[in-house]
Parts: C-alpha cells; structure tokens; sequence
C-alpha cells in the first residue's frame, strides 16, 4: 500500500466507485484538512492529458457560473453555460475540484445542489464520466465564512485528510507518491449492490431510527436515504477490492473512513458492528450443496439477508445445468423457514424470485430431466406455493 496521506484512499475508492445512475462514475467526496495538508496538491496531481482536473475556488463565482446565466432570445429565457464546462467536453470525463468550499456564500451553495449531485450546470448536464470532489478547512479552523447547509452537506462523503509526519518525512526523501486509481468493474458492482442493498436494508428493520439523524448529530456527515445508497455503492467497490467487512475480513481502514463519511460515526459504528457479526454462509457453496444449513442457528437479518443471496445466485443460473439441484436445494430451505414460524421473513425474496421466473424455468428445466424430475418439482411447488399467507403476499398464479 502506498503511503498515501489520511483519506486518500478512501477518496480513490470513491472517485472510482460506479455513481447512483446509470452511466456515472464517482461519489461526491468533501475533504476536511487543515491548510497546507496537500488537498489542492493531490487533487491537480490526478490529471492527465486524458483526465482534465479543473479547480474553482467558489467564493470567487457567481451562483450562474454554476447554475447558469440566463438569456432572453425569441421570446424565451435560456440558459447561458459557463465556459468552464467545455473544459470536460472533449475527453467525456475529469474532475471538477471545488475549492475553499465554505467560503462559498449560500446563494453559491445553493447554485452548486444542482452540481455536485445532479452534475448538471442549469440545464446543461456535464459528462456522466466527471467527478465531482470539494475541500474545506475543519469548522475549528474556519476564520469568517459559512457553514454549509444541510441539503449540500447531505451530497457528499465527508473525509478527514491529513498530512501524518512520516508522510510528509517520506515524501522530502523520495517525493509524493503517484496517485493511482483502483480498477472496479461496472458490471461486477453491479451484481454485487443488491447484496449490500440487502444488508443496508436488514440493518435498518433492525434499527429503523438510524434511516435519518439530525443534521446537528454529527459536524460533518448524516444519515439519510441517499447516504444510505451511497454506503451500499461504496460497499461494493470495497468488496471488489478486497477491503469490505465480509466474512472473516473486518475492512480496510479506508472502507471504514468511507462508512463514516456517509452516515456520521454514530451511525457508522452501530453499523460497522452488525455487519461484522452476520455469520452468513456463501449463498453459491450452499446452492452447490457444499454447505447445510442450519436455519436455526441463523437470526432475523441474517436469514432475510441469506434469501437475498440465494436469489442472486439463482437468478445466474437461469438456463445452466445446475438449476435444477439448485432450486431444490432453495426449496428444501423454504421449508425449514415454514416449520420455523418464519416465514414472514422470506415473502419479500420469493415474491422477487417468483417475478423473475424461477417456478416456470424450474419446471422447464425438468421436463428436459425426464417425468421423475418433473413430477418431483411440481409436487414441491404445490407443496411451498399453495399456502394462504405466501399466495396472498406474492400473488403467484397472477403470472
């Protein structure tokens, strides 16, 4: 790992972490430092002649250099797009570096809400591919000013840089290390977020409070629905790189910086801690048959979070040899939930699974295998899908 100064792994993760719509890369990120740490230094060190970096200090614009000027033609006011923009036009990404944040005053906050989240300058949207990063000096440390509001606060991923002393003692000997960015696969986050989004999701049934905090419960960040989806994005990049709390893996030191940076610490650690504690099987050795499990021996979120899993790994084997065993092997666990009482727990997966057409691949996967095969699944499926509360719930037969 290279001696990269505090937070700024956490930030490379986030830069290169898969955005909330389709096409985006990149969490927003506000670094916390003190001055003189170096964030200016490092945010220009990222460019490139394929990878513009471009820095505006916000208290020296106007809020229509980030929200447009208007302009009266034909009968009509549009929307005049500052010159900067072209500056991403050509290469279809960089980063827009926002410098100095608060001293920005609140009607250039207000003009930047629409930016940093929507990256959109009035109407004009800038390349999906451009992120969007800002820094500002620790409250503490602020002389004159704005706080930010709470609406532009709630936009970013709040990370504490630093400057240690062995750093900067390493850097006179040997300069600043080449910052270079992690490589995360759209596709594989993809197929990873709805499982984090499941694990967000069984951690708020348990703690249904820890959905919004006050924005005065934390200097920096708080929790709320869209900080929440940006813990599950986030999780996903770090368990593409090997750094999230999964199994016996307690997470990197940047994933948790990360978790912090969503949700305020209050909230990180309550958080930090269930994940840890999960004891869930790998959902693909159980489908294989590797593994048995003991339904009783798993709690609430951990047998929600499970089925979710186990769908996900279904789903990929639509059409593949191995569905068939698979999907008994998931019917068998239906089971046990039933004769445990819990099966309250598990209608939200299989009314999902249902929709995704697991009972007709099912059942066309074994009329391939012969009449035994056949006859052994309907008799499952009528046996788990003709009770009255799961009918009820999913609404089987209306597919």
């Amino acid at each position: 790992m290279k001696n990269y100064p505090t937070g700024a792994r956490a930030l490379l993760i986030a830069l290169q972490t898969p955005g909330l719509k389709p096409g985006q890369i990149g969490i927003p990120v506000l670094l916390w430092g003190r001055p003189g740490v170096g964030k200016s230094s490092f945010m220009e060190g990222l460019a490139s002649p394929d990878f513009p970096v471009l820095t505006l200090i916000a208290s020296i614009h106007d809020p229509t250099d980030f929200s447009g000027l208007p302009v009266h033609h034909e009968g009509k006011v549009h929307y005049a797009i500052p010159e900067w923009i072209n500056r991403f036009e050509e290469n279809g990404n960089g980063l827009l570096f926002l410098d100095e944040l608060t001293t920005a005053p609140p009607s250039v906050q207000a003009a930047l809400l629409r930016v940093v989240l929507e990256r959109k300058v009035g109407f004009h949207p800038l390349p999906p591919q451009v992120r969007i990063v800002a820094a500002a000096n620790p409250p503490d440390l602020m002389t004159g000013g704005w706080e930010l509001s709470p609406p532009l606060r709630n936009r970013f991923v709040h990370l504490q840089w630093d400057l240690p002393a062995e750093t900067y003692l390493s850097a006179l000997e040997s300069g600043f290390p080449t910052a270079e960015m992690p490589e995360i696969d759209p596709q594989a986050h993809a197929e990873l977020l709805p499982e984090w989004k499941l694990k967000v999701s069984a951690f708020l049934k348990r703690s249904p409070n820890s959905l919004h905090t006050a924005p005065d419960s934390d200097p920096y960040a708080f929790a709320s629905p869209r900080s929440w989806d940006f813990v599950a994005t986030l999780l996903a990049s770090c368990q593409l790189l090997g750094e999230a709390p999964v199994g016996d893996t307690s997470g990197s030191i940047a994933c948790m910086e990360l978790l912090k940076g969503c949700l305020g610490e209050g909230t990180a650690i309550p958080f930090l801690e269930f994940l840890k504690n999960l004891r869930l099987p790998d959902p693909e050795e159980v489908l294989d048959g590797k593994i048995a499990v003991n339904i009783g021996g798993l709690n609430d979120s951990e047998i929600y979070v499970l089925f979710g899993g186990l769908n996900r790994i279904l789903q990929q084997r639509f059409g593949k040899d191995n569905l068939l065993s698979s999907t008994f092997i998931y019917f068998d666990l239906i089971k046990d939930i039933f004769n445990a009482g819990q099966r309250d727990l598990i209608y939200v997966s299989l009314r999902q699974i249902s929709r995704e057409g697991l009972l007709m691949k099912a059942m066309a996967a074994a009329q391939q295998k012969g009449p035994e095969a056949s006859k052994k699944i309907m008799a499952v499926i009528q046996d788990i899908f003709t009770d009255e509360g799961l009918k009820e719930f999913i609404n089987i037969f209306e597919q």
